[in-house]
């Protein structure tokens, strides 16, 4: 058994054949992490949805300018990103370490596909930390208590 399979990781193969709603929204917001069949379901909410595609942009962007101020304007160094979705271009980990490269990052997603990707795509700067829980948005207790083990120990994700 692999470290990641011990780690609950999941190991098989995606289903490309069936739509995944993480993998559209990656389409919508111009993500490489999605398939031919989340293209074509994306295409056609958007021909009921034509905003879709914008609000799928205006959210990356609200993210953007969220961190950077949180970590330029306001000094903070510890970010809970629940909810992650797959990683795209500008990561709340990225933005914070790059503005302050010792900021700790624990990102909360409690789907297999989200998390498997988050794993291996979003790692670190070596002076801060990035972490992944599986937990629900409904269980705010294991959120809330589960960051915690991460918050005194650097680079739990390496």
């Amino acid at each position: 058994m692999s470290e990641n399979q011990a780690a609950g990781t999941p190991q098989e193969r995606p289903d490309t054949s069936t739509a995944h709603n993480a993998r559209v929204w990656n389409y919508w917001q111009g993500g490489k992490d999605n398939y031919e069949v989340d293209r074509q379901v994306g295409d056609h909410v958007a021909g009921m949805i034509p905003v879709i595609r914008d609000i799928a942009f205006a959210d990356r962007k609200f993210l953007i300018r969220a961190v950077r101020h949180l970590a330029e304007e306001r000094g903070i160094r510890q970010f809970l990103d629940i909810g992650t979705g797959l990683p795209a271009l500008e990561n709340t980990h990225e933005i914070a370490q790059r503005i302050a490269p010792a900021s700790r990052i624990v990102y909360v997603d409690n789907d297999p596909v989200v998390l498997a990707h988050a794993r291996t795509r979003l790692t670190s700067a070596k002076e801060g930390a990035t972490a992944y829980i599986d937990a629900d948005a409904y269980d705010p207790d294991t959120i809330l208590r589960t960051p915690a083990r991460h918050s005194t120990s650097p680079n739990p994700s390496r």
